[in-house]
Formats: C-alpha cells, sequence, structure tokens
C-alpha cells in the first residue's frame, strides 16, 4: 500500500483534480486505487457522485474519512494492502492536512506558479517529512511560469518534471469517469517510478 496524500494551504491549486485524475490513472492502468476525501467541502465525493449519477461510475471508490480515520492502520483496512491510496486534503483545516501529511509515504503539493501560491505550497513542502511540489495550472512559456521553475531550481526543491498546463478539457473531466490523455500520465508515471526507489519504506 502507497499512501499519497495531495495537500496544500493554498485553496485552488488543484488537490481533488489531483487526486481524482491520479487514481483514474492507476485504475486505467490495471492497479487498485482509492481517493480518501478528508476535505470538509466534499470535492471528490461530489465529482464520484455525479459521475454515477449520470451512469459513468468510477474504477475507484471514493471514501469520506474524518481526523481519527487518518492512521495507517485503518487506511488499510479500508483500502486494502495492495493499493494506491490518494488523500484529498482541505486548505483550511490544518489539523486534518497535517495528519493527511504524517500518514503518508509522500505527500504531493500541487500549486501554481503565482508568489502568493508558491509561499502556502512551500510551507505544505517543508511540513512534509517527504514531499514533492506539482506546478499545476500552469499558463506556459509565462514569466510567472519561468520564474516559478527558476526559484524552486534555485531553492533546490522537488517538484515533478512533468506540468500541468492550464487546459478546458482537465476542467471539463470533473463530475465523470474520464481520464487525462496527456499531462497526468506522466505524472503518475514519475510517481511510480519515485516510489519504486523509495520501495523500502512502504
Amino acid at each position: 500500500m502507497a499512501i499519497i496524500a495531495v495537500a496544500c494551504e493554498k485553496g485552488g491549486a488543484a488537490k481533488t483534480t489531483t487526486a481524482m485524475l491520479m487514481a483514474r490513472d492507476i485504475a486505467r492502468r490495471g492497479q487498485t486505487a482509492v481517493v480518501l476525501d478528508a476535505d470538509i467541502s466534499g470535492g471528490a465525493t461530489t465529482w464520484a457522485q455525479t459521475a454515477e449519477e449520470n451512469g459513468e461510475k468510477l474504477p475507484f471508490p471514493v471514501i469520506s474519512v474524518n481526523l481519527p480515520q487518518l492512521k495507517r492502520p485503518r487506511i488499510q483496512t479500508m483500502a486494502g494492502k495492495e493499493t494506491w491510496v490518494f488523500i484529498d486534503t482541505p486548505p483550511s483545516d490544518t489539523g486534518v492536512l497535517q495528519a493527511a501529511i504524517n500518514t503518508a509515504d509522500l505527500t504531493i503539493v500541487p500549486t501554481q506558479t503565482g508568489d502568493a501560491d508558491l509561499v502556502l505550497a512551500l510551507e505544505t513542502y517543508a511540513a512534509a517529512p517527504s514531499a514533492l511540489l506539482l506546478l499545476t495550472r500552469v499558463k506556459q512559456r509565462t514569466n510567472s511560469a519561468k520564474q516559478a521553475m527558476r526559484r524552486l531550481a534555485e531553492e533546490n526543491i522537488g517538484r515533478f518534471d512533468a506540468v500541468v498546463p492550464e487546459r478546458e478539457a482537465i476542467r471539463r473531466l470533473y463530475g465523470t469517469d474520464g481520464y487525462d490523455k496527456l499531462d497526468y500520465p506522466m505524472v503518475v508515471q514519475e510517481l511510480m517510478d519515485f516510489m519504486e526507489q523509495e520501495a523500502p519504506r512502504w
């Protein structure tokens, strides 16, 4: 079992989108995934319910969880041993966010490239024992994107090589069983490669 917290103190960082589309790509590869919705707003739960109401049942479960459930033994009972677990976290509940980070084998920190976004993302990154930043909703070839990448390199911040650009096609996947064919598969492959190197830890 690999537990991945998708966390950032900044709202609008594409945490739910990242958790759901990564789980969807894992399922597309024939592996087992589950999303634990720890965000009181229930974005991941609503996504799954909307898809099911439209006749598009997701190939992985989405389970609403609270703070006491964010412990490895309880997660293993819910998810099983051979499962990729993605925890979708709230931006404002620091207790839940930190509990997810502490339980996770890896924290993925989605963030846009603006200065205010990076400040909060780097706070989350610093709070995690093992973390990688994921640049999302990126407007490529803009000064903001270039400056963000330069800053992360200068500060030796671990991040995914793949970036997720601002694309309407990704937004349209909300509430459906659709999957991203371009960017999130590359993110998932990097995740798998990273976790394979870290295998003794989990």
